[in-house]
């Protein structure tokens, strides 16, 4: 038996999170991150995944990837255009200033998304040499499977994978019989950030509702906040599930991790309504075309058309 008043390895770091927590949890409800300075490592570039600003700029990325290939197909795009759109549509000075949020360049952060797919332009255009971009297109759902990934966590190294998380994806933790659900919207994270986002929520969720719940109700949700803070500790080596019926999330690096596959891939909602989105900006090129062939007059353009079908 431990001595009386001695500490374990990880206790002080344990406690400061369990103060924050605290803190969260009391009258108070202001937010605050509970995992600052949390870094992602991915291969040759290392950046904040838990940031605000960088969840941010994902999202930003993500509809100007959708605006190109609306309008342009499967056409890329540089990055020096997209990190002066983000400039001016997130608020940001200059590049400078974009680069200072996100810990590093803008073009090795493009690099580290799992979901986009760069490259040097190398065609004789006005690009040429520089670095373009676009988003990865989606395995076709006629060739996606079900599937569970498998991770056992062992060491603090493992928490900075990262997880890119479909919006109907779900991870759980089977040793705490713990789950975190499906979103609206695709999740771009470290392991740590995740578990720690958790943590958050839950001590938002009691600070929130306050007296609204009972303190049995309180209390075990401390604990389960306790318990998620020691996996954070990895004093021991526990598991990761990703369970996606989309088949779409990933987590890099793959190293050890282990996929099971079942049956064919349901459509992701969201990847639904981008795929009718689709359909209805060539429906409404095609109806163009054909208006202005027959010669009948001014007709309605591609734009207003798609303004109307928003």
């Amino acid at each position: 038996f431990a001595q009386a008043g001695a500490r374990c390895p990880g206790d002080e770091k344990r406690e400061e999170r369990k103060r924050q927590v605290a803190s969260n949890m009391s009258t108070h409800t202001t937010a605050s991150d509970p995992a600052p300075q949390t870094i992602a490592k991915l291969p040759g570039y290392r950046f904040d995944m838990g940031h605000q600003e960088t969840e941010r700029l994902v999202d930003e990325l993500e509809q100007i990837c959708k605006t190109v290939k609306y309008s342009a197909g499967e056409a890329w795009m540089t990055a020096v255009s997209a990190q002066s759109i983000l400039c001016t549509d997130l608020g940001y000075e200059d590049a400078a200033e974009l680069e200072d949020a996100i810990r590093g360049s803008f073009e090795d952060f493009l690099k580290a998304l799992p979901h986009i797919e760069t490259k040097i332009q190398d065609d004789g255009s006005a690009s040429h040499g520089k670095l373009v971009f676009r988003a990865l297109p989606l395995k076709p759902l006629a060739e996606r499977k079900m599937f569970l990934k498998k991770l056992t966590i062992a060491t603090r190294e493992d928490l900075w994978r990262v997880i890119h998380k479909a919006p109907c994806a779900v991870v759980e933790i089977p040793e705490l019989e713990f789950e975190i659900g499906a979103d609206s919207k695709r999740k771009i994270d470290s392991l740590y950030n995740l578990i720690a986002s958790a943590v958050y929520n839950l001590s938002m969720h009691v600070s929130t509702l306050g007296n609204a719940i009972s303190d049995d109700h309180k209390e075990k949700i401390g604990e389960t906040v306790d318990e998620l803070n020691k996996l954070l500790d990895v004093e021991k080596p526990w598991t990761l599930l990703l369970h996606d019926r989309t088949g779409l999330s990933e987590i890099r690096p793959e190293e050890g991790v282990e996929t099971t596959e079942a049956g064919p891939a349901e459509e992701d909602p969201a990847e639904q309504n981008e795929r009718e989105q689709q359909e209805a900006f060539e429906k409404a090129i095609a109806e163009e075309e054909a208006e202005g062939e027959e010669g009948d007059g001014p007709t309605e353009t591609v734009e207003k058309k798609m303004t109307m079908l928003d």
